[in-house]
């Protein structure tokens, strides 16, 4: 079944009695960028695999601490904790050990990215991840587009609920097509909504990846890395914005839940000195939440943008702005903040 994700949210893929799949939607725009294995087939045990976007690499965790990190000459690296996981990490598709049913999943359209084995063969970002856990259930997953992933089980005694549909062997009954007039037609094939229980975001109580430091911070931008040192201290936002200015501005943002707009929310109160830019961000978040909501934007004319007033808004030219450092330059000097 193909489904759309246009919100940023944990997600149940798996929820059955003894399995529990997760995934974390990031962005209006649904990026996967992570996804959690636990349940009671674990034996208590969680593994995590999440696109670092700082890093630009995929992460794996097993109970919180780094696996497939020390490779061999050959970029290969392979983990195994008896009775709960099995898992390897390679630069390219391998026949032998991979399963050549991932590349036939049918494809709905054509993606910007490619077509869908694209997504796997060869050396793609991020290479290729593998984990096998018990009862015959496998995710295969590349760093491809934030992050692509095919889940792979057999029907679960009490039935399965989530995203991934009830895994009876039939994708009919395990979505609903889009509303009509809501996409485009070519589109329609790809925008399917996903039915059955438990569609709704995952409880903070249930979140596996609140459960680490090292993950929670997807969820809860605001929260803290170990140590108390900002997220954004090493970029080049620190040399333009003092360090006690960028902790004020970081809570003066806390509470935005999309790490996106956070970051943003960080930047514009670092360089601007205005705190009102918070509420500003935060309202912008929220026009994007009731659009996503809605649809996708139509075009509809020709115009300009008003406030709330009806009046217009400014535009300051600027020429040559290429990369994040000049674009904050100008940001800068717009609010004539020294």
């Amino acid at each position: 079944a193909h489904t759309i994700l246009l919100q940023e949210m944990t997600l149940w893929l798996v929820k059955s009695k003894n399995v529990w799949i997760q995934a974390f939607s990031q962005l209006g725009t649904g990026n996967l960028m992570g996804i959690a294995v636990g349940g009671p087939f674990m034996r208590g045990h969680t593994m995590i695999l999440y696109n670092n976007t700082e890093l630009g690499e995929l992460r794996a965790l097993f109970d919180g601490e780094p696996i497939l990190t020390e490779t061999d000459e050959e970029g290969r690296a392979d983990f195994q904790a008896p009775f709960s996981i099995w898992a390897a990490r390679r630069p390219d598709w391998n026949v032998s050990i991979h399963d050549q049913a991932v590349l036939e999943i049918p494809q709905a359209v054509n993606f910007s990215v490619g077509q869908w084995p694209e997504r796997f063969t060869g050396a793609p970002q991020g290479g290729v991840f593998l984990f096998r856990f018990p009862e015959h259930i496998e995710v295969t997953a590349t760093g491809v587009d934030f992050m692509s992933a095919v889940i792979k089980m057999d029907p679960q005694e009490g039935g399965v609920t989530g995203y991934c549909g009830n895994f009876n062997g039939s994708p009919d009954d395990e979505f609903l097509p889009p509303l009509d007039g809501s996409v485009p037609e070519l589109l329609a094939a790809a925008w399917n909504r996903p039915a059955g229980e438990d569609q709704d975001p995952v409880e903070d109580d249930e979140n596996m990846f609140l459960r680490y430091n090292e993950t929670k911070w997807l969820i809860h931008p605001a929260l803290q890395p170990a140590g108390g040192a900002s997220l954004l201290a090493e970029g080049p936002l620190a040399s333009r914005c003092p360090h006690n200015r960028m902790l004020q501005a970081e809570e003066e943002c806390m509470g935005l839940p999309d790490l996106f707009m956070w970051k943003a929310c960080v930047i514009d109160v670092c360089l601007t000195g205005m705190h009102k830019a918070a509420d500003a961000v935060a309202m912008a978040e929220l026009l994007q939440q009731k659009l996503n909501a809605r649809g996708i934007p139509a075009f509809v004319g020709h115009g300009r943008c008003r406030d709330i007033q009806g009046r217009g808004f400014r535009a300051r030219a600027a020429q040559a702005v290429r990369g994040v450092r000049r674009c904050m330059d100008v940001l800068q000097d717009a609010a004539a903040v020294p």
